[in-house]
């Protein structure tokens, strides 16, 4: 639910009720977040004859309130405002215990995470590498997939305090810390590479805690981490270029 802001609807009037408009036009827009989030929830479910009355009075007093935050009518948006925000916290107290559980406590972001967890420790340590946990504990997929872990505790935590946990995200707890195995491995792989490259073709000899933290941080920062490896690939593949046109130039 989108607003004009009052500063843009008052442009040439500035008055003291337009500087609380716009305060008003944010909790508006936060409780519109919070309504649609609850509602994809499904907690105004019902068949489509009979639509809740509750929905309907929270959707009519945040039109209401909108409207008076473009007139400037600071009662008349305190008024429709608080009128919504307790029909919205009358429908929460009626609300099931399933809906609670996610939007208050993460019930299933925090599983789909454990499993997920779980299922690629399992997968990568224990099947394919075969590591004992000394070794795990150094290694950069590990790192990254604590990074990526983190990385979905903090989010979750984040649209929980918020209210507007969604119930299409649960999949990005799924594929979180798969994707920070990945970025782990190839951030590690990226700082080997790199270092062999501009230590002219030496074995380097790298700090497991260097690549770990390294390694820990893209997973934590999947974004960062794209533009670090993009940024690596082209240097290592001028520093190629340059080795190669270097080599095929005739001696003299």
């Amino acid at each position: 639910m989108s607003s004009t802001s009052t500063g843009e609807a008052h442009r040439d009037v500035p008055t003291p009720g337009a500087a609380a408009g716009g305060s008003f036009s944010g909790k508006i827009n936060e409780l519109g977040s919070e309504f649609v989030t609850a509602a994809e929830w499904g907690i105004f479910g019902g068949p489509k004859s009979t639509p809740d009355p509750l929905r309907a009075k929270i959707v009519e007093n945040l039109a209401k309130a909108q409207a008076a935050v473009k007139t400037g009518d600071l009662v008349a948006q305190q008024t429709a405002f608080l009128e919504a925000k307790d029909a919205f916290s009358e429908a929460q107290r009626r609300r099931p215990v399933w809906y609670l559980a996610n939007t208050r406590f993460g019930l299933l972001p925090l599983l789909f995470t454990t499993i997920s967890t779980a299922l690629g420790y399992c997968f990568v340590f224990e099947y394919c590498l075969e590591l004992p946990l000394v070794q795990v504990t150094r290694h950069a997929t590990f790192w990254g997939l604590s990074g990526a872990v983190l990385k979905a505790l903090y989010w979750l935590q984040f649209q929980i305090n918020r209210g507007v946990l969604r119930p299409r995200w649960l999949a990005y707890f799924l594929v979180a810390p798969f994707i920070g195995i990945l970025l782990g491995a190839i951030s590690a792989l990226i700082v080997k590479v790199g270092f062999k490259l501009f230590d002219d073709g030496a074995t380097p000899v790298i700090d497991w805690r260097v690549i770990g933290l390294f390694a820990a941080f893209a997973g934590f920062n999947w974004e960062w981490a794209l533009e670090k490896f993009r940024y690596s690939a082209d240097a290592v593949a001028s520093r190629m270029s340059d080795r190669n046109g270097t080599s095929g130039k005739p001696k003299e």
